[in-house]
Parts: structure tokens; sequence; C-alpha cells
């Protein structure tokens, strides 16, 4: 199938994370491919602190502790994750967040489907992938990140909170949602 664009807006809490979140972790299980590693599925945040709430309040205890680690792997690649970060580093600092840490059930380690590091998610781009749009021009651009979008099976983009997007920053999306398109 083809992209589809709903435009949701609201309260909240409301539900509008799951309304998207949902169909993309349905479609993702029932590819029959889905121990091919491959971003699938494309999350665009305005902020880092959107993209954090939304991956360790919202995905993470969904793929993690509700389902059970179905095997969807996912990750972040925001500035918030340094370039040469290690996983213990990160997981270390994960563990510093204690409502995070509750929402998992303290996991003494963090299951491999979640993505700690630059380094894993170029090594095994994930099915999700949660960035920001200033990011994802650094991910298009240069040339150490291109395994990340190498035999992508790109088929859901999200942009979360686009109507914050105006003027000339709506216009640099516009453009770079242009220039991925080109890039796959």
């Amino acid at each position: 199938g083809g992209f589809e664009s709903v435009l949701l807006q609201g309260i909240t809490g409301s539900g509008k994370t799951e309304c998207f979140l949902y169909p993309i972790v349905d479609r993702i299980l029932r590819d029959p491919k889905i121990n091919e590693p491959g971003v699938r599925a494309l999350i665009i945040y305005p902020l880092n602190a959107l993209a954090n709430d939304q991956l360790y309040f919202r995905l993470a205890p969904l793929l993690l502790r509700d389902l059970a680690d179905p095997g969807i792997t996912f990750g972040r690649f925001t500035s918030a994750v340094k370039a040469d970060a290690k996983r213990q580093e990160e997981f270390s600092r994960l563990q510093e967040n204690d409502l995070l840490m509750e929402a998992l059930g303290h996991p003494r380690a963090m299951p491999q489907n979640w993505l700690l590091t630059r380094e894993e998610m170029l090594a095994r781009p994930p099915h999700i992938l949660i960035t920001n749009y200033a990011m994802l021009e650094h991910l298009l651009l240069l040339p150490r990140n291109a395994p990340l979008f190498a035999n992508s099976k790109l088929h859901t983009i999200v942009l979360d909170e686009v109507h914050t997007y105006a003027g000339a920053q709506a216009i640099e999306v516009a453009f770079l949602l242009r220039k991925l398109k080109n890039h796959l």
C-alpha cells in the first residue's frame, strides 16, 4: 500500500500516539521478513524532549512490557545519543530515570530490541526509528549514516506535533521529506 495522511490534534493523553503506534506495530508484526533489519517506520518529533517522552512512556513499555518483546527493534537517533556512546553507558543513563525503569518493570539489562547506540542502529537498522527533523537532515547528508537507510523498507512516516511546524520551519521540513523520498 501507499502512504496515508491523517491529522490528529487534541488533548494531551487522549490516545493520539496510539492511533499511529498500534497500526505501525501491527504492520511490522505481519511482515513475513520481520527478522530482517531495516527501517519500516520513521517517527519524527520537533523536539528531543517529545521524542524521549514518547519513547520512554509509550513505545518502549508497549513493546518490551505489554507485548513481551515481540521482536520489533527500535531506536532513538537524536543528539541525546552521543556518537561514540556504548550500550552499557546508555543503559546506565536510562537507569537513572526512575519513571522509565518503573514503566519497564525495572529490567536488569535492556532487551536487545531496544537499540541504544548509534553504532547498533547503523549496524542493524531498527524497524522503528525515532528522530527529529534536524537529526534526519544529518542522517541524510553524512555518508557515515548511509547504512541506516540502506535496504530500507520504509512504509510509514509520522510527523508528530505537525501543527507546530510553521513558516520557514514548515518549508524546511517539506524539503527534508522530499530529500528523504529521493534518497530512498
